[in-house]
């Protein structure tokens, strides 16, 4: 007997997006989902594993329904019921096709609560602040109480079946802000162990009560507000395609999607639109990749009759920061090449005719990606004017510096809130005027109860207060993180009082206050600068494809430049000509594909070892790309695994060997990005 597929809460969460993406989540065998994570993984990124283990301690005498089997988690949940147990872990209740796994289902005197647990934070118990200024449902908080009104719309028809005449009521459990760790090392209490089959999940140690906790910072917070809302929404659940005008008919609708599906019937296929842009059932270039199929190519070959021809033309949804993308595409337009100048209400320029301009505003930039697609521009563009301008305001050596940062959202440190930032590491190459690269520098704090940002901050004044050169970020994220430090210094400090006044000083020299509530001060000449910005502002490529990240921009500027082509592809790196921490040999940055192209640097960082975490390591590899520490959440999620995990020494190192080269590189992007800069002006 063929098994019955659900409409499960994560299915519900797939068909409020689009109903057809549910259709490819039901055949994953045929369909390639670029989400297709390891739900372990991302919930340890998130904390939410964590988070949903901290909930349960505060039910002590909780049941626990831990199979993963439908019929038997139901039937575990029935019988639980019917003996009174007044909370259950992962009940399973059923109504029609719909099933849900209730995180926390309590039966109190007065009524039943379906409790969801969400590592994303609040900020007391007032239901205000799910609401905007104008009255409305917070965007941002919009799909957490569809889903809780989802399961409580379930569980109503479950008890109702039951006879029970209680009403039901849904509620989010959640991290509070306002609350304080009131012991250090919290986290150590929640720990990742592996099963016989290398499976990873986290536990509470044994005996640990919610009272060895210390103060609890989760809030209960009442979710009937926020469904209300939902409920009442006239205008959200009117789509097109869609056989439904509220949220309750869409949950009849999907309902009887599900229905349809289990006899035999595929859920049909919805209009495209500007949403198809984010859909995950993709593969490359929408070319089938082994026997896996692209969802979204079926969907447009079905509704428009696209072949690879549309498929490769640049669509409208991949301009750059465009907002009008929307109305554009629902005049019929889907590509780049068929945008005009009457799309903007700025006065924009031909690409060839920018020199000189002192700025790049959006819409300009936006525009030069556009005429690339238009085959009218395909060229460097580079304001040299403007970027000389800024080059002029900068004093040598160049600085180069890149944050490795977490926000767990169950505190590391006593007094820490949920969510508040953690400096554990960085890295800092210089650039001096004779053109010498070196890496000059590195942290790495390895946490393990002992908070690292005070040793960061110390390393960090040590690699940048001898000299007063030029400091270089890229994006405002260092910056933010140096205000975190500085607030946290003031409250307290390891240091005696003159020394502390010295970092306090050191670390205002390098930013701008974020918080005036936490003091301000005046800019100093020092200020980081802002590279992401300078790129913005001076700089387009066409290999960038309108993306600004440095892992866009590095591959596109070593390409550009025959220049760093030549100085980096002699086995240098790591020698006494061009000193490293981590490469004690001779390596070369500069490596060809079978096409000429300069291979992305990013793709020669080494792997962590197949052995060290087995079968979380092969999903960490799916979700960040082919190198574990291939981008910073992966670093983050990474240097979190090591907080949590219970591994060996070797395995740690091994980690940190990793994280150690994935930062030094962000920080030579950098400074390559810089010297492809210099080398331009020099040939203007």
């Amino acid at each position: 007997m063929p098994t019955v597929k659900y409409l499960t809460k994560s299915r519900f969460k797939l068909a409020l997006e689009c109903p057809t993406r549910v259709r490819f989540d039901l055949e994953p065998e045929v369909y390639e989902n670029q989400k297709a994570d390891n739900p372990f993984l991302l919930a340890l990124a998130e904390g939410g594993f964590q988070v949903g283990e901290w909930a349960k301690l505060h039910f002590p005498s909780g049941k626990d329904c831990v199979t993963k089997d439908n019929e038997q988690a139901m039937a575990d949940t029935a019988s639980w019921l019917q003996a009174g147990e007044p909370v259950i872990f992962e009940a399973a209740l059923r109504s029609g096709f719909k099933y849900i796994r209730v995180d926390v289902l309590q039966i109190t005197e007065h009524e039943i609560r379906v409790i969801e647990v969400k590592s994303k934070s609040v900020v007391g118990a007032d239901s205000g602040q799910f609401f905007g200024k104008r009255g409305g449902l917070d965007s941002t908080w919009r799909s957490y109480f569809e889903d809780v009104a989802f399961q409580v719309q379930v569980a109503k028809e479950y008890f109702g079946r039951l006879g029970w005449d209680m009403p039901v009521r849904g509620y989010l459990f959640c991290p509070d802000k306002q609350k304080n760790a009131t012991i250090d090392g919290l986290h150590e209490y929640f720990v990742i162990r592996h099963d016989e089959k290398n499976r990873a999940s986290c536990v509470v140690k044994t005996g640990v009560l919610l009272a060895d906790l210390g103060e609890s910072m989760m809030t209960l917070v009442d979710a009937s507000p926020g469904i209300q809302a939902v409920e009442d929404d006239q205008d959200s659940y009117v789509r097109e395609g869609w056989e439904c005008t509220s949220f309750q008919g869409a949950i009849k609708w999907f309902e009887e999607l599900m229905r349809m599906n289990n006899r035999g019937l595929p859920i049909p296929m919805m209009p495209v639109g500007v949403h198809c842009a984010t859909c995950s059932f993709r593969t490359q270039r929408e070319l089938d990749v082994d026997d896996m199929k692209s969802g979204r190519r079926a969907c447009f070959e079905h509704a428009l009759g696209w072949t690879q021809s549309e498929f490769d033309r640049p669509k409208v949804w991949d301009v750059w920061n465009l907002r009008s993308k929307k109305r554009i595409i629902e005049e019929g337009r889907w590509f780049m090449d068929e945008m005009g100048q009457e799309d903007f209400k700025a006065e924009l320029t031909h690409p060839e005719e920018l020199s000189g301009q002192s700025e790049l505003p959006n819409a300009q930039r936006q525009w030069i990606q556009i005429c690339a697609a238009k085959g009218t521009f395909n060229s460097v563009y580079l304001d040299m004017e403007g970027l000389q301008d800024e080059v002029q305001q900068f004093t040598w050596p160049l600085h180069f510096i890149d944050f490795e940062t977490t926000a767990p959202a169950i505190p590391f440190y006593e007094g820490y809130t949920p969510y508040q930032g953690v400096s554990f590491q960085f890295s800092h190459h210089v650039l001096h005027a004779d053109g010498r690269l070196e890496h000059a520098g590195q942290f790495l704090g390895l946490g393990q109860g002992e908070d690292p940002t005070y040793a960061f901050v110390r390393s960090l004044y040590d690699n940048l207060s001898g000299d007063d050169g030029s400091v270089f970020m890229y994006s405002h994220h260092e910056n933010s993180y140096l205000n975190y430090a500085h607030r946290l210094l003031r409250k307290s400090s390891p240091f005696d009082e003159s020394f502390t006044n010295e970092l306090l000083r050191f670390l205002e020299s390098l930013t701008w206050p974020t918080d005036e509530a936490y003091g301000i001060w005046p800019e100093s000449r020092r200020v980081m600068v802002d590279m992401a910005e300078m790129v913005r502002t001076y700089f387009w490529h066409p290999d960038m494809a309108g993306s600004n990240s440095i892992k866009a921009v590095l591959p596109a500027v070593l390409n550009a430049s025959a220049e760093l082509q030549t100085k980096y592809k002699a086995p240098l790196y790591g020698s006494a000509a061009m000193p490293s921490l981590n490469y004690n040999t001779g390596f070369s940055w500069i490596q060809f594909d079978e096409q000429g192209k300069v291979r992305d640097p990013y793709k020669l960082l080494p792997a962590l070892k197949k052995d060290i975490l087995g079968e979380d390591l092969e999903t960490i590899n799916r979700i960040y790309g082919d190198d574990f520490i291939g981008n910073g959440g992966a670093a983050m999620t990474a240097w979190s695994y090591m907080q949590f995990a219970e591994m060996t020494d070797e395995e740690r190192e091994d980690i940190q060997h990793a994280l150690k080269k994935y930062c030094e590189l962000d920080t030579l992007a950098m400074a390559f990005i810089m010297e492809y800069f210099l080398i331009e002006l020099k040939k203007a």
